[in-house]
């Protein structure tokens, strides 16, 4: 069996890229490997280093298409920044798949695949904008998956409204606008930190209070559902939806500054 991890002084790295059995990549080469980090490979199976033979170095990395897409979309140039962000994002992704509220992530990735893309580039905004912010790896981490959870109430919205191609009655509206609070009730058994409680239930609100579920404004609404609330703004604005086509980002800003 091929070692899976190189030791350099005290610490250890991977010696290739390592995917699991969907051929998703959890780890690049050269990536530190903690104990931790480990312990979480054993847990899904993974204990060896060899890839699947029909998964080649790109094809299970489903999130540098995604980034691409996003770079090119919002104008990202900084190819640092975004080799950044797909390493904090691909840790976030792979060190979550063993807590009990993944299902919600895997299953709304099966459920609608635009949502699904919606939630990854929500997360890359806001921990785009809160690097320039100067929050620490931690917080980036937090806010990266509150930011990730923010949608998952949309499972419980029928496919009949999310991929409706024409402009919904003001009924299916307000049917809608209910995924905020499906959203909090079903991860509020999994003992999550409130903030991503908060981001998920309240990043449809507005500093003016003319947003929704509860009409909050001004400092009711803390800094990360802020920077969620602008990220998921201008995700939605430039992207194409099943009733519109996308603005592009120049739009988006003006349309967010009026």
């Amino acid at each position: 069996m091929a070692n899976k991890y190189i030791k350099k002084g005290s610490e250890y790295f991977t010696v290739k890229d390592i995917y699991d059995i969907n051929g998703m990549l959890l780890l690049r080469k050269g990536q530190k490997v903690t104990a931790k980090t480990k312990a979480r490979l054993n847990k899904i199976g993974i204990n060896k280093l060899e890839k699947p033979n029909d998964v080649n170095d790109n094809q299970g990395d489903v999130l540098a298409p995604i980034l691409k897409e996003l770079g090119e979309r919002i104008h990202i140039r900084d190819n640092n920044l975004l080799s950044q962000l797909h390493k904090l994002l691909s840790t976030l992704l792979f060190e979550s798949k063993t807590e009990p509220w993944w299902i919600f992530i895997n299953t709304l990735s099966n459920y609608e695949d635009w949502i699904y893309t919606h939630s990854i580039n929500v997360a890359m905004i806001s921990i785009m904008v809160a690097m320039e912010m100067g929050y620490s790896d931690k917080e980036l981490y937090d806010l990266g998956l509150g930011s990730l959870l923010h949608d998952v109430g949309m499972l419980l919205i029928p496919k009949s409204i999310i991929e409706k191609e024409s402009i919904l009655t003001d009924n299916e509206i307000n049917i809608l606008r209910l995924h905020c609070g499906f959203g909090k009730s079903s991860l509020e058994g999994f003992n999550l930190p409130q903030e991503y409680i908060d981001i998920v239930m309240q990043h449809h609100e507005k500093l003016d209070g003319s947003g929704y579920p509860n009409g909050l404004k001004g400092d009711e609404i803390g800094r990360n559902v802020r920077i969620v609330m602008v990220a998921n703004a201008i995700d939605g604005i430039t992207s194409y939806r099943p009733y519109r086509l996308p603005y592009d980002m120049k739009t988006a800003i003006e349309m967010l500054r009026s």
